[in-house]
Parts: structure tokens; C-alpha cells; sequence
């Protein structure tokens, strides 16, 4: 080999060799922050409350709920089914939180993903390569405005007219 050819050979060399550093970098890099994230997202709950301040929903990171508080008065101002609607909203607003958050500390790492991605015209047929991680698990769905069920709140009373709890042990051998 002439020395002209071997000197065109170390420079594309020394060019793919400061590729690799560059990548290797950016992934030992992309190991720190995703065990940083997971000791965040570990920790992380996301709280949501329902419109009428009745219902309180405490999701982790995921968006699956690990806590519920209703206040104590939802039971005499509200019917059974503008309480469920309370939940549900809550629950809902606390999961969008939750993958907002989830999104906001993975940020970084896809970023630095995307850089690698493979093109896509390559990849049509692979449907998980080159997408990005928060787009794997569709959002929560937005709640949807209904009419308000009409007040129909019995009067309050000391005596609970629910099923007896004698009668629920009797029918299984209790």
C-alpha cells in the first residue's frame, strides 16, 4: 500500500473511531439517565381531583391508582352515579398527570434515541422500531361533558336502609 493510501486509511479510521466514542458516549450516557428515571418514576404519584373537589385520586407512575380519598360529605351531596363520574374524572386527571410526567423525565433519553434510529422506510413492517417510548402507551382518554343528572338526593337519615348484614351471613353459612 502506498503511504498516500494508508494515510486516506487512518483518516476514515480515526473518522469512524470518533463515531463510535460518540455513540458509545451518548449510550453510557442514556444508562445513567434511565437509571435515574427509574429511581424517579420509582417514587413519582401523580394526584387528580374530580371538578366538584369530592374525590381525590393518587396514581403512580403508570397511572394506576394507589390512593383514594373522598370527602366525607360526597355521600349526602351526591348520588351514586355523579360519584362514580367524580372517580372517573379524577382517575383520569391523575393518569394524563402521571404520563405527562413520565414523558417530561424521558424527554432526554428519546431525544438521544432518535439520534440513533434506524430510517424508516427500513423499518415499515417493524411496528415498535423507531417510535418513541411515550407513544407505546396511548393516553388516557379526555373526559367527556355530559349533562348533569338531576339532583334527586334523598333526605338524610341515621338508618341505613341498605342490605342487612345478617341476612348476607345467613345465605353462606356464617
Amino acid at each position: 500500500m502506498r503511504s498516500f493510501e494508508q494515510e486516506q486509511l487512518r483518516a476514515r479510521t480515526d473518522a469512524l473511531q470518533g463515531q463510535v466514542d460518540n455513540v458509545l458516549a451518548t449510550y453510557e450516557q442514556q444508562l445513567r439517565d434511565i437509571a435515574k428515571a427509574r429511581e424517579v418514576l420509582a417514587a413519582s404519584t401523580s394526584q387528580g381531583w374530580s371538578d366538584d373537589n369530592l374525590v381525590r385520586v393518587t396514581t403512580n407512575a403508570a397511572g394506576v391508582p394507589v390512593d383514594v380519598w373522598v370527602d366525607p360529605a360526597a355521600f349526602k351531596r351526591s348520588a351514586p352515579e355523579k360519584l362514580a363520574a367524580s372517580f372517573l374524572q379524577a382517575a383520569q386527571f391523575a393518569a394524563r398527570s402521571a404520563k405527562s410526567e413520565m414523558d417530561a423525565l424521558l424527554a432526554p433519553i428519546t431525544a438521544a434515541a432518535a439520534e440513533f434510529a434506524p430510517q424508516e422506510q427500513l423499518y415499515e413492517e417493524l411496528p415498535f422500531v423507531g417510535r418513541q417510548i411515550g407513544d407505546l402507551l396511548p393516553a388516557p382518554p379526555e373526559p367527556e361533558a355530559s349533562e348533569p343528572a338531576p339532583e334527586s338526593v334523598p333526605p338524610v337519615d341515621d338508618e341505613d336502609e341498605g342490605p342487612h348484614w345478617k341476612g348476607f351471613g345467613a345465605k353462606h353459612g356464617w
